[in-house]
C-alpha cells in the first residue's frame, strides 16, 4: 500500500552540495606530476653526497667481491644498456669500384622512374 502522505519528488532534480568542477581545482596548466630521470639522479646524488655513477659502480664492485652473481648480472645489464650505444660504432668504407657500381645502379633506377631507356 502506498503512503499517500509522502511528498512526491522529482528524481531528475540535482542534489546541491560538493561535487563537480570547481574554479581553481586541479593541476595548473603546464604543470606536471611526473618525475624526470634528472630529478631522480639529482636527489640520489644529494642524499648520497656523491655522483650517482660512483654509487652505481661501488655497488657493482661489491657484487663482484661478494660473489653475488644474480645482482652482478643486474648491474651489468644496467651498465650495458646505458653504454652499449656509445661503445658500438660501425665504420663502413667502400672501395671506389663499389661506389661507382652504386652510382650506376642509382642512375639506372632513376632513369627507369623517369621513363628513359638506359644503355
Amino acid at each position: 500500500m502506498l503512503n499517500n502522505n509522502m511528498e512526491k519528488t522529482n528524481k531528475t532534480e540535482k542534489k546541491k552540495g560538493p561535487g563537480g568542477a570547481r574554479p581553481g581545482a586541479g593541476r595548473p596548466k603546464g604543470g606536471t606530476n611526473r618525475l624526470t630521470a634528472r630529478e631522480i639522479l639529482e636527489t640520489a646524488e644529494n642524499m648520497l653526497g656523491k655522483p650517482f655513477v660512483v654509487s652505481l659502480m661501488e655497488g657493482y664492485i661489491e657484487t663482484i667481491n661478494s660473489g653475488d652473481t644474480r645482482n652482478r648480472v643486474t648491474y651489468e645489464k644496467i651498465i650495458l644498456d646505458k653504454t652499449a650505444t656509445t661503445i658500438i660504432e660501425a665504420e663502413i668504407t667502400d672501395s671506389s669500384s663499389a661506389v661507382e657500381a652504386k652510382q650506376a645502379a642509382f642512375a639506372e633506377a632513376l632513369a627507369k622512374l623517369q621513363g628513359k631507356v638506359v644503355d
